[in-house]
């Protein structure tokens, strides 16, 4: 039913994911969402918008790694992460940015939680589309927004990090 050499979910290396995340302040994160939502409705022909579902991520995001995992599993693909803690891991550090300073940069870090689902994310994606493009290079957009990004998020932890007057 699947194996139409198209990806399941949104390929795209842990190591690419993580440099985009914090460079973009956890926009690619939405970003990310949005394309596994695209690329689930456009394999299960389901009636969702990935959009709304990227907007409101904190309320999807359960669903959506129960989703990766129940179709690894279907795989065989062994994906042994709780759907439940996850979401709640990735919540609660975004929520993080809430905090007083300095405790604030650990929802910088939020995409950690996601980079085990992406690896099972890439193993499915390998066996249902092995010709796929794993998107595990920087374009040149990539590289102008690490540029720039990359800029403000060193600025903002400087910021974040300095004693006060």
């Amino acid at each position: 039913m699947y194996e139409n050499s198209q990806p399941i979910f949104f390929p795209v290396s842990r190591f690419k994911l993580f440099v985009m995340s914090l460079v973009t302040f956890g926009l690619y994160q939405i970003f990310w969402c949005y394309k596994n939502w695209q690329l689930f409705k456009a394999a299960t022909g389901s009636n969702i918008s990935p959009f709304w579902r990227a907007v409101f991520n904190g309320l999807f995001c359960y669903s959506l790694i129960t989703k990766i995992r129940n179709r690894a599993k279907m795989r065989g693909i062994d994906a042994n992460f709780s759907p439940f803690l996850l979401t709640v891991a990735w919540i609660g550090m975004a929520l993080c940015a809430r905090l007083p300073k300095p405790y604030l940069l650990v929802s910088f870090f939020s995409v950690i939680v996601l980079l085990p689902v992406q690896e099972i994310v890439n193993e499915l994606n390998g066996l249902v589309a092995p010709n796929h493009n794993p998107n595990d290079r920087f374009s040149v957009w990539n590289i102008v927004t690490i540029a720039v990004g990359g800029s403000l998020t060193v600025l903002a932890i400087v910021g974040i990090l300095m004693p006060p007057n």
